[in-house]
């Protein structure tokens, strides 16, 4: 069966502001813009030059793969960094399609000047157009609470939390007790890395308030509190 791919749009991660043009406390932001006299932006050339590797088409894999770098000041982009991965294959093509357009990228501005900021892509591989994964990951969701919060069997949680994430890797419930499920495994690191995730997301949105809220319907878990604790800090 043929797969789909959809090419989000880029999303910029500065601290200081988020979206093409935007002023927080009176400081001025822009982001890095793709430049090309083809194509209308990054995503469509993505869009064109994708080749879906072999390996991974004949598995029929879906899922959301999430690729972030860096756009230099001189318009040059580095430091790749797969954050949700359908698979090592797809991860290394939606690099080196990127890698082509290096020096094609008008940098990223504070106040006018140059600096570098981070960019994310987000690609979309359905095996079926139709297929939901905003379903699927509810469905995930769900077994992994039961599994963890009922059933106590956490390694059986963990498993659905990775899957509902593989398809919506920005969904901040799930991050949230994917995290809490690391925790109570033991990985601190793991857990440590969903919560940092979470601010980021909430930095991006600017939902602080909503992401307390968020780690509040888990209180009394075990983790809860390093959570709350990790998310209420602002830096």
């Amino acid at each position: 069966m043929k797969t789909s791919v959809i090419f989000f749009a880029m999303t910029l991660t500065a601290v200081v502001a988020f979206g093409q043009e935007q002023k927080l406390n009176e400081i001025k932001v822009t982001a890095p813009i793709f430049q090309s006299e083809i194509f209308y932006s990054a995503n469509d050339f993505l869009e064109h030059a994708f080749e879906f590797p072999a390996k991974s088409k004949k598995a029929g894999l879906q899922g959301t793969e999430v690729v972030q770098f860096t756009v230099t000041t001189d318009g040059q982009i580095t430091d790749f960094k797969v954050l949700n991965s359908v698979s090592p294959e797809i991860g290394q093509e939606v690099i080196r399609i990127l890698e082509v357009t290096n020096g094609k990228w008008a940098p990223g501005t504070v106040e006018g000047k140059p600096v570098a900021m981070k960019k994310e892509v987000s690609v979309v591989f359905k095996n079926n157009p139709a297929t939901n994964f905003v379903e699927l990951a509810n469905k995930h969701l769900q077994k992994g609470n039961q599994a963890l919060f009922i059933k106590d069997q956490p390694e059986k949680a963990l498993k659905h939390f990775n899957r509902g994430i593989n398809f919506l890797p920005n969904e901040k419930t799930l991050l949230a007790v994917r995290g809490l499920c690391k925790y109570k495994l033991g990985d601190e690191t793991g857990a440590n890395h969903d919560w940092d995730r979470l601010k980021i997301l909430a930095k991006r949105n600017n939902e602080f308030p909503e992401l307390e809220e968020l780690a509040d319907k888990f209180q009394g878990s075990p983790g809860y509190k390093v959570m709350k604790k990790k998310i209420a800090s602002q830096d």
